[in-house]
């Protein structure tokens, strides 16, 4: 694989958690635009799963354990919960599809209720997804940037980001009302969204962070 090729997976990646963060700061955004990048965050998950497709032609292939299982079903269910989430937000669409879609479909309280619930499960499966893989991808990124930090920096920043996606992810979960949203209880605000768009965008990165932080733990511990 050459740096061009590993460069444009770089920033594949780099791009899907932003486009998504902002995708999910509708409050703060105009309406056409939360549709706008939907659409261009799935287009652009589409090419993070070709960018993979070496994947989906493995799992056929080697040995199973626990770890590989539990990879595999967290990106089953990521896969599955993206598609739902983004075709209901295609059934509801006020501008894109307006006039494509069927008033019934349009006016689904169902259909609704998936797409503003199901986003906060993403939340959990992006970030178990992203930390399960973490190491990897950290790789990538220092030897492409030539990163070198001493053992103690390298301590330092991996304790204070983890201290920060801890507090700030558990502290957004209750403002965001998780556990309620997976539940699929029709909530529209909550004390998350009445905070400033910048708050409000920090609260969702440190949802994901507490996430990649617990899929990190994950890989490390499966993998000892």
């Amino acid at each position: 694989m050459n740096y061009r090729s590993i460069n444009r997976r770089m920033a594949v990646t780099a791009l899907l958690p932003l486009l998504f963060v902002l995708t999910m700061s509708f409050h703060y955004i105009p309406k056409l635009l939360h549709e706008t990048i939907g659409v261009v965050w799935f287009l652009l998950a589409g090419v993070h799963l070709y960018q993979n497709r070496h994947w989906l032609k493995s799992l056929r292939q080697g040995k199973w354990n626990f770890r590989r299982a539990l990879g595999t079903v967290i990106d089953i269910l990521l896969i599955a919960v993206v598609l739902v989430t983004v075709f209901a937000g295609l059934g509801i669409s006020n501008f894109l599809l307006k006039d494509i879609m069927p008033l019934e479909i349009q006016r689904s309280i169902v259909i609704h209720q998936y797409h503003v619930s199901l986003p906060y499960a993403l939340l959990i499966l992006c970030g178990l997804h992203w930390g399960l893989h973490f190491k990897g991808w950290l790789g990538q990124w220092q030897k492409v940037f030539d990163w070198k930090l001493s053992a103690v920096a390298k301590r330092a920043v991996v304790a204070a980001l983890s201290l920060a996606a801890l507090s700030a992810g558990i502290y957004a979960s209750f403002l965001n009302r998780i556990g309620d949203r997976l539940l699929m209880k029709h909530i529209f605000a909550t004390a998350a969204t009445n905070e400033p768009a910048v708050i409000y965008v920090l609260l969702l990165c440190g949802t994901i962070g507490l996430y990649v932080l617990l899929g990190a733990a994950l890989q490390r511990y499966l993998k000892a």
